[in-house]
């Protein structure tokens, strides 16, 4: 009884979300991109492929809550990622682009951004290479908390 309460909260976060992430596609998509460009195609297909991958996922989410902790990165979450070159351990909130970043208490990665879109869908323990404009960056996932956008 207990995991159909779970699945029935995953289903009404994911829907929630998904509908936020819809707004504020639909938002930057007016106020940013008013012309058709090929920034704004290549935003517009992130989000609509995140979104498609969300929507999947909220399918096949049944057990997602087996180890009681989120499974992905999403828009709005808070990574704690561990940088495997310098062994430092960062927390990372993953935002839209244009995100007002004024009083987080992290450092914030744009989903658009190299680090940011690697980071999306990644799991606990997952390993990734990142090539910035400042370099190569590896990072391992350490904890994943939920999204509030």
């Amino acid at each position: 009884m207990q995991e159909n309460r779970h699945q029935d909260n995953i289903t009404i976060f994911l829907t929630k979300h998904l509908k936020e992430i819809t707004s504020i596609r639909n938002h930057i998509l007016k106020e940013f991109y008013g012309e058709h460009t090929r920034e704004r195609d290549t935003f517009k297909n992130m989000i609509d492929q995140y979104m498609d991958y969300l929507r999947t996922f909220a399918d096949n989410s049944y057990d997602v809550y087996k180890d009681q902790r989120w499974p992905l990165i999403l828009i709005g979450s808070i990574a704690e990622v561990q940088d495997l070159d310098y062994n430092e351990i960062e927390r990372l909130k993953i935002v839209p682009p244009f995100y007002d970043k004024g009083g987080e208490r992290f450092d914030c990665a744009s989903c658009l951004s190299p680090v940011g879109h690697a980071l999306l869908f990644k799991r606990v323990g997952d390993r990734i290479a990142v090539n910035t404009p400042l370099g190569n960056c590896r990072f391992m996932v350490r904890s994943i908390e939920l999204p509030t956008i």
